[in-house]
């Protein structure tokens, strides 16, 4: 994540979970920063620190992108925790 164009927080290493697909993999990973982000959005709004604009999340895998936004779409996998993974993010986006 970065702020006023410096890095604010990173990671790297594996998942915890094992996919299928890569866009298993990378609702995943959008799930978990999204967490990070609305806990950034919640720390800065606690020390009173005003954005421009609001905090942006960016992917670039057009499969998770399509799912996150078409109104009616189906992950065709019977893992029930993407579908739980997708259906959270659906709701923040």
């Amino acid at each position: 994540m970065k702020l006023f164009g410096g890095a604010i927080l990173w990671k790297a290493g594996k998942q915890n979970t094992v996919t299928t697909s890569s866009t298993e993999a990378e609702l995943l990973a959008l799930t978990n920063c999204a967490k990070e982000l609305i806990a950034l959005d919640r720390l800065l709004t606690q020390i009173q620190l005003l954005l421009d604009g609001p905090l942006v999340l960016k992917c670039d895998n057009r499969q998770t992108i399509r799912l996150l936004n078409a109104e009616f779409t189906r992950v065709f996998t019977k893992l029930r925790h993407v579908d739980v993974y997708r259906h959270w993010l659906r709701q923040e986006v």
